[in-house]
């Protein structure tokens, strides 16, 4: 079996495991109590945390930083399921969560960094297989936290991650006795990566905004998952091998006004609609956003990934502090990040 496949068939299993529960995770917390304000500082501690767990994870081998970001995203959401509702034990969940979840990203992007084939058209393949995934635990994440404890639940995430690693264990990848350096990254490549960061904000706080203003039926949000990805699918291989980043701008604002639309709605039904819609747009930026990451010219990739990651990491923090100290109206935050997401796309490369 090459890398690609491998590679395809970690990020099916890893992603079907760590989207049963974490997609909902902001919803979960605000459920026991926290203010989104609560939530915002929640996402800023994970960013920041990130920060040095990327730094480590490039210093371990990677088959055991990926032992360990599986263990402790099974016993971040046990601890989830059994902490009381403080500032203190947020901090320490955003922490735990934090280490599993951005030491399993930055491995995952080193891996396909290292694949033998990085064009747009394979990168669409693996966004294929993230799709169906995330079909799958759509529906069987929201089956679970309507039907199981979260302490069972962390449990079953354990085992099922560990089972994921399987297929990229015997890959050879470098990834111990590394010497960062700070490397050059072109302005309009650390630009888009800086704007990109309020798509994740609004992925991320999507969920909440679903629950708050549409529909508070666990189930709902998944199936409204399960749409966009749908949509995706549709698209996705079709149209891979046509998509151009000159026209990139173009599908940035079809994104745009489906999320505009979207914050403009009330009904449920019509939401779904508009969800697929939101998929076409939200996922040819995705396939666009990885051929920039994956793609450069640099020799040394643990120190391009880590100062990306760097960028990703301090952004994001620093826009969901500002939320925090400033405003807890969800809807004019997800405002804000559609004008950050438009701006995104003024800063794409063309296509070589």
């Amino acid at each position: 079996m090459n890398k690609n496949n491998s590679y395809n068939n970690f990020i099916f299993l890893s992603t079907l495991v760590r989207n049963l529960i974490e997609v909902f995770s902001c919803l979960l917390l605000y459920k026991m109590g926290y203010s989104v304000s609560n939530i915002l500082f929640f996402i800023s501690v994970m960013s920041l945390t990130g920060l040095l767990v990327d730094y480590i994870s490039l210093k371990i081998n990677y088959k055991i930083v990926l032992i360990i970001s599986s263990i402790l995203y099974g016993v971040s959401f046990y601890f989830l399921s059994v902490m009381n509702n403080n500032i203190n034990n947020l901090i320490l969940f955003a922490i735990i969560l934090s280490a599993s979840n951005y030491s399993y990203t930055l491995i995952k992007h080193l891996l396909a960094i290292n694949l033998e084939d990085k064009s747009k058209h394979k990168i669409s393949i693996i966004l294929v297989f993230t799709y169906i995934a995330n079909i799958i635990s759509s529906l069987i994440g929201a089956y679970l936290i309507e039907k199981l404890s979260l302490e069972i639940t962390s449990i079953i995430i354990i085992i099922l991650s560990l089972l994921s690693i399987i297929p990229i264990s015997k890959l050879n990848i470098k990834t111990n006795k590394i010497k960062l350096k700070n490397i050059y990254i072109p302005k309009k490549k650390i630009l888009f990566s800086i704007f990109q960061q309020f798509k994740v904000i609004f992925i991320t706080l999507q969920p909440l905004y679903l629950y708050l203003y549409i529909n508070t039926n666990i189930y709902y949000i998944g199936i409204f998952n399960i749409i966009i990805n749908i949509a995706s699918l549709i698209v996705m291989y079709i149209v891979s091998k046509r998509i151009n980043n000159e026209y990139f701008k173009y599908i940035n604002i079809i994104l745009c006004i489906s999320l505009i639309l979207k914050l403009n709605i009330r009904n449920s039904i019509i939401i779904l609609l508009v969800a697929f819609l939101e998929g076409i747009g939200q996922k040819i930026y995705e396939i666009i956003s990885l051929e920039n990451l994956y793609n450069n010219e640099n020799k040394d990739i643990h120190s391009y990934l880590f100062k990306e990651e760097l960028i990703f990491c301090l952004t994001k923090a620093l826009i969901t502090l500002i939320f925090c100290l400033f405003t807890s109206n969800i809807v004019l935050i997800l405002y804000i990040c559609i004008i950050g997401i438009f701006i995104s796309g003024l800063f794409i490369e063309k296509s070589k």
